[in-house]
């Protein structure tokens, strides 16, 4: 078996174990190898926190990202990584 990626119509990429023998067109009915479904992500209550979270963190202007650099990135990853794990812990 080998693990083929290839592009849905919709330009996700996606990932699938085929034969060796197979062609890689085969990928999309092969076994699916992928990343959790992140449609159920709650993307409004992710934009909420986020605003919040930037609002407490002080990054409002453009010149305030510049001025904390450091600080944009982890605000960003304290909102989406607990709900990233949360997907692939359901995924087990």
């Amino acid at each position: 078996m080998r693990l083929v990626t290839w592009e849905d119509k919709d330009g996700y990429l996606r990932q699938a174990w085929v034969k060796d023998s197979d062609p890689d067109e085969m990928a999309k009915s092969g076994i699916r190898h992928d990343v959790p479904d992140l449609s159920v992500i709650d993307w409004d209550e992710v934009q909420k926190e986020l605003h919040n979270t930037l609002v407490k963190r002080g990054l409002i202007t453009w010149q305030d990202v510049q001025d904390q650099q450091s600080s944009l990135g982890p605000a960003v990853l304290s909102i989406l990584k607990k709900r990233l794990i949360a997907l692939y812990r359901q995924k087990i």
